[in-house]
């Protein structure tokens, strides 16, 4: 039986996360298995954790959070032997559904005691790893507002009332797109490129992802009249964004964007500021435990 490593964000889920540590202490040692619980102590933190469980050898690391944490886990072991984990411990949870982990925190644990082992692709932007989506443009303002708080409603419904917020300032920026074949101008209300399917809480942006097959799925929004985009909106969940005319879909393996200012990026629960992205992938470069039992 492999060691594990819970990096435990307290906030996340406003609590959920530091609630389901009894569970998980309980059923481990049931198990005799071998672990170690650390809670983070602010952003980035999960980083550094996860990078010092990779060197003494923890064999997998599990983030307890929700996407940010995912996300700061995995740039702490991306390329070091350490296995990537995560149970539904926050708001979203794009990536624990994903690989399939049970929502449920019994049957979570049973999965990563007893789950396969599989390698999925890795995304590198601005100096940071992703393995889900990450979105520049519209989505990305909509993002950076649920970020920055204030907001009377939590979890998915604060991401629809910054939708209906956003829609009425936002406005779209120049861009120079490259998905491999040259660069074109274009000026989209949003460029999308994930590994996974979904973003913001299952928000279902490129909805033919699939997580191993050496390619980014890339949605590039062009822009619409308010009623238009509040219509296809809810399409976004249901998964068929791919069947509107302003939404293309493509496959590629790199991207590059130049925009005409700075603008955010989100980035699996982090907002990042740039006005270059440069998107590279690497083919299963990266090692993650699924809610299949072996």
């Amino acid at each position: 039986m492999p060691s594990y490593k819970f990096i435990v964000n307290p906030i996340a889920g406003g609590g959920k996360a530091a609630s389901l540590m009894p569970k998980i202490k309980t059923i481990f040692e049931e198990e005799k298995a071998e672990y170690d619980i650390y809670t983070t102590r602010g952003p980035r933190d999960a980083i550094e954790a996860a990078s010092r469980a990779a060197d003494v050898g923890f064999e997998v690391v599990v983030a307890v959070g929700g996407d940010g944490t995912v996300n700061e886990v995995l740039n702490g072991i991306a390329h070091t032997d350490s296995i990537l984990a995560a149970v539904h411990g926050g708001k979203g949870n794009d990536f624990a559904r994903a690989v399939d982990m049970p929502r449920e925190i019994n049957a979570a644990c049973k999965a990563l005691l007893r789950a396969e082992t599989r390698s999925i692709d890795l995304g590198r932007v601005m100096g940071r790893y992703f393995i889900n989506s990450v979105g520049v443009g519209f989505d990305a303002s909509v993002a950076e507002r649920v970020n920055k708080g204030g907001l009377p409603f939590k979890g998915i419904t604060a991401y629809i009332y910054a939708f209906f917020e956003k829609l009425l300032s936002y406005e779209p920026v120049d861009m120079e797109i490259d998905l491999g074949s040259g660069p074109y101008q274009d000026r989209p209300l949003l460029v999308a490129v994930g590994i996974g399917q979904a973003y913001g809480g299952g928000m279902k942006i490129v909805s033919d992802a699939i997580q191993d097959d050496g390619l980014f799925d890339v949605c590039i929004m062009q822009p619409m009249g308010r009623f238009r985009t509040v219509y296809i909106f809810p399409k976004v969940f249901m998964g068929t964004l791919k069947y509107e005319k302003e939404a293309g879909m493509y496959r590629t393996s790199e991207i590059k964007l130049k925009l005409s200012e700075p603008r955010p990026l989100h980035l699996e629960g982090e907002i990042l500021i740039g006005d270059e992205m440069h998107f590279t992938l690497e083919h299963k470069a990266m090692k993650v435990l699924t809610g299949h039992a072996v």
